[in-house]
């Protein structure tokens, strides 16, 4: 059969993450696992009644609302669950920090412990599970953290789960990343991408290779936006930041994930600082 792809949207208001169940033949395989109690579980629950059993987890990045709720799927690792080493590794450095950051939001709804992957794989390695193949494409920094990768189905190359590398119809989140970087990776693996019929974002709709562009245009917007409100200098104030957020919110009007304009101002304007003016 041609494998058929189920979105579980998170039903949790404020990211909304997407994660993927790939049904083939006789198997099952999740990528990403959401952020919440509920949603992880409910992700569960949509699985079990594929009537399938799950063959493995793949991980896209580190961010928690796409791996915490791998402890409810996977609670003892009974199920290989993959990733690049830099997402593993990134994962055990950053646990607690989000800890931190984000339990007192989601209270009970937050997962207070992870479950880390227990199949690492090198840039470029190919899993088959199943009848489902699918090859991990190593990012690097450039995306919206430190370490991000794709996961391609290779079965009549049908997708590319791309994380938080692209967004659609949302904010980016550029807290973590580095934007030039990013940048540079969307020109750099836009060739890869399009031999992908649809292209699944860990916030939004799927789309096509079309969405690179939008991205790109996005980042150009989001740092004349900063540059306008700080009349050209990308220090932020209080009333430049709201500025900007105006701006943002202004110009995308239909955008989720709204929350993460006013976070990404400071990452970018500090970014856009470095940036130095040379003569030539």
């Amino acid at each position: 059969m041609t494998p058929k792809i189920h979105t579980y949207v998170s039903t949790e208001p404020m990211v909304k993450a997407n994660a993927f169940i790939i049904e083939g033949d006789r198997e099952l395989v999740i990528v990403d696992t959401t952020l919440t109690m509920s949603d992880s579980r409910e992700l569960k629950r949509t699985a079990e009644s594929l009537g399938k059993p799950v063959a493995g987890i793949l991980l896209t990045h580190s961010h928690p609302d796409h791996v915490a709720g791998t402890t409810n799927i996977a609670p003892n690792g009974e199920v290989p669950i993959y990733a690049l080493r830099s997402v593993h590794d990134l994962m055990k450095a950053s646990e607690q920090s989000k800890h931190k950051q984000w339990s007192g939001l989601f209270k009970s709804e937050w997962i207070p412990t992870w479950v880390y992957p227990n199949r690492i794989v090198r840039p470029g390695e190919s899993v088959t599970l199943g009848d489902l193949k699918f090859t991990v494409v190593d990012l690097g920094a450039g995306g919206d953290c430190d370490a991000n990768s794709i996961w391609l189905l290779e079965n009549d190359r049908a997708a590319a789960f791309v994380g938080d590398f692209l967004f659609s119809n949302n904010h980016a989140y550029m807290m973590d990343g580095s934007v030039l970087r990013w940048i540079v990776n969307l020109e750099r693996f836009a060739g890869l991408l399009r031999k992908y019929r649809t292209l699944y974002v860990g916030h939004g709709p799927a789309s096509d290779a079309s969405l690179i562009e939008k991205q790109h245009q996005y980042f150009e917007t989001a740092g004349v936006a900063l540059l306008e409100a700080t009349a050209g200098t990308a220090v932020l104030t209080d009333g430049s930041r709201k500025t900007y957020e105006q701006a943002m919110l202004a110009k995308y009007p239909d955008y989720g994930f709204t929350l993460t304009v006013a976070f990404s101002a400071d990452a970018l304007a500090k970014e856009l600082t470095g940036i130095k003016n040379y003569e030539w």
